[in-house]
């Protein structure tokens, strides 16, 4: 089961570089170009993923959910970075997770989340790890449908097609 779950996260990974590079190829502009749409800006999304990622990790760690909450104060600051900054805590962070997740027993480590609004979530690393990969992937597709309202198209970001490209890779 533990390689399915860093087989997910190195999909997410791959997937945000798709993004990054696809930015990285349109006008400078489009990065914080207001949209009407279920985000402002394409910064506004990248920064509420990071923040959320962030905030996760921290729970892995340790810290309290209130905590993990408690970073989307930084929401604004962080959306404020450019987009070659944005990529390189974005990766930064890739690596605090792949190192965390590929220790023993990290994967299967017992969580209690207090929920704020009440209630308690007992789950473990393992499950979490896929709501980020589906969140991460979610937002995905609101840039991709922002890029589209502004002109543009993306980039492929699917996991069907991160399992083939890996496997061609690997012949």
């Amino acid at each position: 089961m533990a390689q399915l779950e860093l087989q997910l996260y190195n999909y997410n990974e791959w997937a945000n570089k798709q993004i990054f590079n696809r930015l990285k190829e349109l006008p400078k502009d489009i990065y914080r170009q207001e949209i009407q749409s279920v985000f402002s800006s394409i910064s506004n999304v990248l920064a509420h993923v990071y923040l959320s990622d962030l905030g996760w990790i921290e729970v892995f760690s340790g810290k309290s959910m209130n905590y993990a909450l408690e970073l989307a104060s930084q929401q604004r600051e962080t959306e404020s970075k450019g987009i070659d900054e944005m990529e390189e805590m974005f990766f930064n962070l890739s690596e605090k997770y792949k190192l965390f997740l590929s220790q023993k027993g990290n994967l299967d480590k017992p969580i209690e989340i207090k929920n704020p609004l009440g209630g308690l979530m007992k789950t473990n690393v393992s499950e979490l790890v896929t709501h980020i990969v589906n969140h991460g992937t979610y937002h995905r597709g609101n840039i991709t449908a922002m890029l589209r309202q502004m002109g543009y198209v993306s980039v492929g970001t699917d996991y069907g097609l991160y399992l083939f490209l890996r496997q061609r890779e690997n012949k």
